[in-house]
């Protein structure tokens, strides 16, 4: 890959230019005075790019699914990034986290953390910050079921043997 150009892939290979650079990012960087993240990352190279930058993070998102229909689930394209990242910057996951169990899996692949819209977005409209509240609390209650049914006491002790 051309390092000077951020290419968007799909599953099938094909990739084409968007606006942004890598150059670009270099300068967005170099004038942030906090982390920056890259998010929309789906390909292990792109990932092993960002990390050797030393950015804040990557946040392995489809956004939504919502920019091409037949983009990668984030879940799949999430053990090749954590992987490739190899522990050197965070991964995060957006897209598709809806119950505790998609939240468990995320961090048994390797997630630092996970990022929720929709559901966020929906307790927002029904209750505002309380609906909020309410929503992370649920998520946080599947998530604390799930862990307890897996026979893991801690997030620390989810891993990948957990997926089968």
């Amino acid at each position: 890959m051309n390092p000077q150009n951020v290419k968007a892939r799909s599953s099938g290979g094909s990739s084409k230019r968007v606006s942004v650079t890598w150059k670009d990012i270099e300068e967005f960087q170099s004038s942030s005075s906090v982390p920056v993240l890259l998010k929309g990352v789906l390909h292990p190279e792109d990932a092993q790019i960002a990390a050797a930058m030393n950015l804040g993070g990557v946040i392995v998102s489809n956004h939504g699914g919502r920019n091409l229909d037949t983009a990668p689930a984030t879940i799949a394209a999430l053990p090749e990034i954590i992987d490739r990242v190899a522990g050197r910057v965070p991964v995060l996951v957006d897209g598709g986290i809806r119950r505790g169990t998609d939240v468990l899996k995320a961090l048994a692949v390797g997630a630092s953390a996970v990022l929720i819209g929709r559901p966020y977005a929906y307790a927002l409209a029904v209750d505002g910050a309380d609906g909020v509240a309410r929503a992370v609390g649920i998520l946080r209650t599947e998530l604390e079921m799930a862990m307890a049914l897996v026979g893991r006491p801690s997030i620390s002790a989810l891993d990948r043997s957990l997926l089968g």
